[in-house]
Formats: structure tokens, C-alpha cells, sequence
């Protein structure tokens, strides 16, 4: 069986649009700029990020793998030309783009596992599903016939 991968990748700006929406719904409210940097901490900040205890059904709906990673986001405002550091549950970033699809009518297969991902100048959703082959006798596989 062949597993199908698609990437959607974000711009910082459609991420820090999507985290400001899924944050307000959760009643954080994150400050206005933009986001200068995003990358994976490490064990110790994703131990005491406390944005993992944030529940959303779209976890289970849009199959969201579990994932204990935290992400550092530098947000700059260029009003008063700070940096601040949010430390973020990848989960919290993956429902927040998710969401951001649903809202954009962004096309999502809901059985397919969604993982973060980010590259340098981007934040990614990972999207894989398996894609039978004409070999595969799966039992869970549909036939032309259904």
C-alpha cells in the first residue's frame, strides 16, 4: 500500500491570522505583528507549555496525530518594535490551521493523519492517508463496484 502525502504550507501571516482566530475562541489574545520566527523547542519548554491542555473536537474529526512537541513563535510589532515568545502546543498551532481551512474553504480529507511541520521561512500541515494499489486486499478498501 502507497501512503499519499500532501504538504500545505502557510505564510506567516495566514498562520498568525489562523492562531489569532482559534486563540480569541479560546479567549487568548495574542498581540498584533508578525511572525518573525517559528521553531520546535525542546523537551524542557514543551514540558511546561501549558496551550496542550487546550481540547478541540477538530483533534479527533480531522485527525489530528498526537504530537508533544511545543513551537517558540516570535511575534514583532513593529509599533513598538518588541519581540514576544510564545511557547505553543503544535496541536494548538495544527487545530488553528485546520480551522483556518475549514473557515477558507480549504479542502481536507478528514480521515487523512495531519502532522506540523516547519521549514524555515514556513509552518506546514502534513497531510498522509494510505492510497490502495489494485494488489491490496484490504477489507477497509472500497471497490469500483461500491
Amino acid at each position: 500500500m502507497a501512503i499519499e502525502i500532501r504538504r500545505l504550507i502557510f505564510s506567516h501571516n495566514e498562520a498568525i491570522e489562523a492562531i489569532k482566530v482559534y486563540g480569541t475562541k479560546n479567549n487568548i489574545t495574542f498581540p498584533d505583528g508578525k511572525i518573525v520566527r517559528a521553531k520546535f523547542a525542546g523537551p524542557a519548554e514543551s514540558e511546561i507549555n501549558t496551550f496542550k491542555q487546550i481540547k478541540s473536537e477538530i483533534r479527533s474529526h480531522y485527525n489530528v496525530k498526537e504530537d508533544r512537541r511545543a513551537v517558540i513563535l516570535t511575534i514583532f510589532s513593529e509599533k513598538t518594535l518588541e519581540q514576544k515568545y510564545f511557547n505553543l502546543s503544535a496541536g494548538f498551532i495544527s487545530i488553528a490551521l485546520i480551522e483556518y481551512c475549514i473557515d477558507h474553504k480549504i479542502i481536507l480529507p478528514k480521515d487523512a493523519e495531519k502532522t506540523l511541520d516547519l521549514t524555515e521561512f514556513n509552518i506546514c500541515l502534513d497531510i498522509s492517508r494510505d492510497s490502495f494499489t489494485e494488489d491490496d486486499t484490504s477489507a477497509t478498501r472500497l471497490s469500483l463496484i461500491d
